[in-house]
């Protein structure tokens, strides 16, 4: 699995999924390092296996009656994971139609059912919660997150508290450190980063 986990590191940062400079993220702090996986959505094979190690976090034989990714940029995933695992996907929009059924969750589910979230990268986990608050406020259950990266920020524990379990494939930490034994990234920029995530954790009311 731990190659598994390098060789995708080393795709994404190939791809440029893993940038290195100085960002500003939406939480309005600065990042010396970003994450955005719409820089693969038009790589196909790498996307479905970004997909395929990321169910794999998933508790084997688990009931999993939904899953919904959180939008926009985790719906690709959602959506191949859907149709490889044969699992219903549901779609929450950021605002409601002003038309028609004017609905705010699209898919067909029952009430009570799990429903998974899917999400590519955490901060604090706010766009977790408010998916999940959509999700619950139609009658799901939700309790569990799984995301490509965890920035090791305050996100896992935000979400803990609020009762959702979130299981990453990778942390920042253990990101940078495939990228260092692959060559891709210098020990002073890993330490760099160790750093910045040491120093900056952010509040849950941040938008990531």
């Amino acid at each position: 699995m731990e190659n598994l986990l390098e060789e995708l590191a080393v795709k994404l940062f190939e791809s440029e999924a893993v940038k290195f400079g100085t960002f500003i993220m939406k939480t309005g702090l600065q990042t010396p390092v970003y994450f955005d996986l719409r820089a693969v959505i038009s790589r196909p094979q790498l996307m479905k296996s970004i997909s395929s190690l990321l169910w794999t976090l998933v508790e084997q034989g688990k009931p999993i009656s939904q899953v919904c990714g959180v939008p926009y940029t985790a719906l690709p995933i959602a959506t191949l994971i859907s149709v490889e695992e044969n699992i219903p996907m549901l779609i929450r929009r950021k605002e409601s139609k002003p038309y028609g059924t004017k609905k705010l969750i699209e898919g067909q589910f029952k009430l009570e059912e799990n429903c998974m979230i899917i999400e590519d990268v955490v901060t604090s986990g706010s766009s977790i919660l408010e998916t999940a608050k959509d999700l619950i406020n139609e009658g799901l259950t939700v309790e569990e997150a799984i995301v490509i990266l965890d920035r090791q920020q305050g996100g896992r524990e935000n979400l803990k508290a609020k009762g959702i379990e979130m299981k990453s494939l990778y942390t920042l930490t253990s990101l940078m450190q495939h990228l260092l034994n692959a060559g891709k990234v210098t020990s002073d920029t890993f330490e760099e980063v160790k750093t910045y995530v040491e120093q900056n954790q952010v509040e849950l009311n941040s938008k990531e």
